[in-house]
């Protein structure tokens, strides 16, 4: 299905104050609205593809978006997830460096280069919060690479579980963190470098252990916060949310 153009006025939006477009100033709206189009994308669309022209940069209003990479003999890898009020789809070359699929019905704000190097010009507050949010992308990957490589699978688990609860965690009086993941059991295990069968084998230990509750249709709840942080390896409060994740 086509993205379809919606009319949307930016003083209205939900994720303005955590997005790049926060910071500019309310009398830039305007010139920000011309600059952009609302699209919206059903779910497991695909948004963006690999080695495609990159003509545009996407900031996701509403929903979740995967990103992938793959390897000449068809192989893939997904990288990260993107949330509301984070921007995907940005590149200093000529071809988009990842495939971007959406995990949920999504809604995102749509920028031509051209105009959101006009803009970056017209705002420079706006670079530097673009330049802000690149850095805790790279963060992010950091911390995934440390990971894949030095964690076992339940800590692996324990970690998902908790940067995802950051951006989409809706805490019910007396009955823990509660959210629903977009992502299938095989999603998370590609992502954690992990078999289906491990992550499963994980989120049931866990619920065994009254750590968490899984529920339908995806969705979990987390019991015992500071227990997973520890199993986690996260001594303090956690930290990173999904951004950090991916």
């Amino acid at each position: 299905m086509q993205h379809a153009e919606l009319n949307a006025d930016c003083t209205a939006c939900s994720v303005r104050a955590t997005s790049f477009c926060g910071a500019i100033p309310l009398r830039g709206l305007n010139t920000l609205a011309r600059s952009r189009r609302l699209v919206q994308y059903d779910r497991r669309q695909t948004i963006v593809s690999e080695g495609e022209p990159a003509t545009s940069f996407f900031s996701i209003v509403s929903g979740v978006v995967k990103l992938c990479r793959s390897l000449s003999d068809g192989r893939t890898q997904i990288i990260g997830f993107r949330f509301p009020g984070e921007y995907f789809a940005i590149s200093d070359s000529e071809n988009y460096a990842t495939t971007v699929e959406a995990m949920t019905f999504v809604e995102a704000c749509q920028f031509p280069r051209s105009r959101l190097k006009r803009l970056t010009q017209a705002f420079p507050q706006m670079q530097a919060r673009l330049l802000d949010m690149s850095h805790r992308y790279l963060a992010a990957s950091e911390d995934q690479i440390f990971l894949l490589g030095r964690k076992t699978a339940k800590e692996k688990v324990a970690s998902f579980l908790l940067s995802y609860s950051e951006k989409f965690a809706q805490e019910s009086a007396g009955s823990g963190h509660r959210m629903n993941l977009p992502m299938t059991r095989a999603e998370i295990a590609d992502f954690l470098g992990l078999t289906t069968e491990t992550v499963s084998r994980v989120l049931t230990g866990l619920a065994r252990e009254k750590v968490i509750t899984v529920g339908l249709s995806h969705s979990v709840r987390l019991l015992n916060v500071n227990l997973l942080q520890r199993i986690a390896g996260h001594w303090g409060t956690h930290e990173g949310g999904p951004a950090r994740a991916g």
